[in-house]
């Protein structure tokens, strides 16, 4: 074979992944025998194709079934974990597999299928859900279901934490009040917030949530049989609304120039950290220092998506924010 295999066996208790890594499925499996593992191949290939694209149908179109038959070549290395499932009445130890894609051929196989490309920048929300009683709110272990299911769709999720001076009120969270918890959840580093309230009713359960990605605010309603599938289908419900505004289609990724002015900056590692800040964003493919003063400097950025790629992006961190243009058109941005 061609390629490298990294093989871990790695049957500790590691961490889950993070919704960042949108190269790498991870699925449940019953053991680790050849036949198990070619099912959680194709399972970890559909996932990823869900997490690149935003699009929960992905893993259907038909330019995609000959990868999902043999995702073997596109499969960079992979290994096994085993996590404490606390979904039922007794915690268990539960076995995954992961596998990291090639991002390259993933790419490539998504644009070739028609579908939009998410960058991997995408931003944190932390979370806040009032149970049905309506006086409390849900504990991490409570949260997994919703956590877990943001992370196979590649959204970030942030459990917060409950108690302390920091607290939001119940009502803040319940009416999904996103202006009131931003404050508290950018003392976290989410710029993002998800609130809302499960209810149960004769149907089932129903989830009343709100969220906000530091630049749009929309609530929405969804229901579920019992309170684990309502919080799965608030993590469906957001990454289908984050996808919708920041998935692009090939066609609206081209290069595109732009400049930018960075003002600010109050030091050389100021200047240091910007500009490799910048050069580390996915949709960044070049960039070049075009003058630079004593607080600020001007570049030049070939940007997928161009100016408006750019200006989505850059409110998922908390180092820059867009102050507006300059009289030539240049982007300009301020160190927080």
């Amino acid at each position: 074979m061609h390629r490298i295999w990294l093989i871990g066996l790695l049957l500790s208790l590691m961490a889950p992944l993070a919704a960042s890594d949108v190269y790498t499925g991870e699925v449940p499996v019953s053991g680790q025998d050849e036949a198990a593992r070619k099912v959680a191949m194709t399972e970890a290939l559909k996932q990823v194709l869900v997490k690149v694209s935003g699009d929960p149908s992905a893993a259907q179109r038909a330019e995609v079934q000959a990868a999902l038959a043999n995702p073997e070549p596109l499969i960079q290395a992979f290994y096994y974990r085993q996590d404490i499932d606390r979904s039922g009445p007794t915690p268990a130890l539960k076995l995954y597999y992961a596998a990291n894609f090639e991002p390259r051929a993933i790419n490539k196989l998504v644009s070739s299928s028609g579908l939009a490309r998410w960058a991997r920048e995408r931003p944190t929300l932390m979370v806040w859900v009032v149970g049905d009683s309506g006086t409390d709110f849900l504990g991490s272990s409570q949260l997994a279901p919703l956590l877990r299911r943001g992370s196979e769709r590649g959204i970030e999720l942030k459990a917060a934490l409950i108690g302390g001076e920091d607290a939001p009120s119940v009502i803040d969270v319940e009416r999904g009040k996103v202006s009131s918890l931003r404050s508290v959840a950018s003392r976290f580093g989410a710029p993002g917030v998800l609130a809302g309230r499960l209810y149960a009713t004769a149907d089932g359960v129903v989830g009343r949530f709100a969220y906000g990605d530091g630049e749009r605010e929309e609530s929405f309603e969804v229901r579920g049989s019992d309170s684990d599938s309502a919080l799965r289908a608030v993590a469906d419900e957001t990454a289908n609304r984050l996808a919708a505004r920041y998935a692009f289609a090939a066609a609206d990724s081209t290069p595109a120039q732009v400049s930018a002015v960075v003002r600010g900056l109050r030091s050389a590692s100021d200047f240091a950290r910007v500009y490799a800040y910048l050069e580390s964003l996915s949709v960044v493919r070049e960039i070049h220092l075009s003058t630079a003063a004593a607080d600020s400097m001007s570049l030049d950025l070939t940007v997928a998506g161009g100016q408006e790629r750019l200006r989505q992006i850059l409110p998922m961190s908390d180092l820059l924010s867009v102050a507006g243009d300059s009289s030539d058109g240049a982007v300009v941005l301020d160190l927080r």
